[in-house]
């Protein structure tokens, strides 16, 4: 059973992923997380963290797969400086500093933005820019998927993306 949390945000959060007063757990599809999405942005509050890890299903070839390093974390803090932020994002690559690549650093400055608690207007544009960051991420996890589960054509009107979502 999933308890709900005090707070506008995640309030949102349990509304969009649970059913049957949080008896049942809820994976939202692009575009219910899109809305959700949206209903945080309008919330015009913070909170102390938002996760969204993407995965996807294919029911034809009863497979799912998660896709954690693509993993949407954002936190907020105190206070924070530059380098305390950048160690952040080369924390949650799970890399060093020495072989990230540009690419991948900007990936990492949508996927693990760090904010401060009472900024709203950071904590809005992470949400953001990750929202329309989905219209790149998703055709590249949807490779990944096709490959890594072995779809043919056929298999593929059996399968959507959900997403997990955490917030506190």
């Amino acid at each position: 059973m999933t308890v709900k949390k005090d707070g506008k945000i995640n309030e949102i959060v349990y509304e969009y992923t649970t059913y049957h007063s949080g008896k049942y757990r809820l994976y939202p599809t692009i575009t219910h997380l899109k809305i959700m999405l949206e209903k945080i942005i309008e919330s015009n509050t913070t909170t102390e963290y938002l996760r969204i890890n993407p995965f996807y299903r294919n029911g034809k070839v009863d497979m799912q797969i998660e896709f954690d390093e693509y993993m949407f974390y954002l936190e907020c803090r105190e206070q924070f400086d530059e380098k305390e932020q950048e160690e952040h994002i080369l924390d949650c690559l799970d890399t060093d500093d020495q072989i990230v690549t540009a690419e991948q650093f900007e990936m990492g400055k949508i996927l693990y933005p760090l904010c401060q608690h009472n900024d709203v207007e950071s904590f809005k544009l992470s949400l953001e820019k990750y929202r329309d960051y989905l219209d790149t991420l998703l055709p590249r996890l949807f490779d990944i998927a096709k490959r890594k589960m072995q779809l043919k054509d056929e298999d593929l009107a059996f399968g959507y993306f959900c997403f997990e979502v955490h917030s506190e």
